[in-house]
């Protein structure tokens, strides 16, 4: 199991100089970041890519293409993909969001709802869980808010079903399964 914690991690430049994002796991069919969405911005292009956006403060408006406008409330996500041209509109001033980016025709991800009922399907390579709000405990291991972890392997994916959710306690999590092609 990979941990990263948001703190350790150094804002970077998006690929097209819009903003900043902070690179919790990067692999070659997997991204995961927490981009600073600071005011009116257009997304870069990851094309061949999918992506899910969860605002993690106040909620924000997705401008896709010219024509059609999605409101995306906090700690919702959103999937999109990474070709799409997007520009963010935030109502309430600057947030941060979390991303979660899969390359098309390698893997996918599909969001879950913790606490689990059971270990995650023999199918899934990973979860990805990010603390938003509060604590919890995997794997013997204290995950804080702002902490990421990459649970692999079936030993770390049955502890996945252990997770106690305190009421105080917000986390994000998103199956990642191999593509079948």
């Amino acid at each position: 199991m990979l941990i990263r914690r948001l703190a350790e991690c150094p804002p970077v430049p998006w690929r097209n100089g819009g903003g900043t994002t902070r690179e919790l796991y990067l692999a070659s069919d997997l991204r995961v970041t927490v981009a600073a969405e600071q005011s009116e911005a257009v997304f870069s292009d990851f094309s061949g890519w999918s992506r899910t956006i969860v605002p993690l403060g106040d909620g924000l408006s997705l401008l896709l293409g010219e024509r059609r406008e999605v409101a995306v409330p906090a700690m919702s996500g959103f999937s999109f993909a990474g070709s799409e041209h997007v520009r963010a509109r935030l109502a309430a001033g600057p947030i941060e969001a979390f991303n979660i980016m899969t390359r098309d025709g390698a893997v996918t991800h599909r969001p879950l709802s913790l606490p689990l009922a059971a270990a995650p399907a023999e199918h899934v390579a990973a979860v990805a869980l990010f603390v938003v709000r509060g604590s919890l405990a995997l794997a013997g291991e204290m995950l804080a808010a702002g902490s990421f972890a990459l649970v692999e392997g079936s030993d770390d994916l049955g502890e996945i079903e252990r997770i106690a959710m305190p009421p105080d306690t917000h986390a994000l999590a998103f199956s990642i399964e191999r593509s079948s092609r």
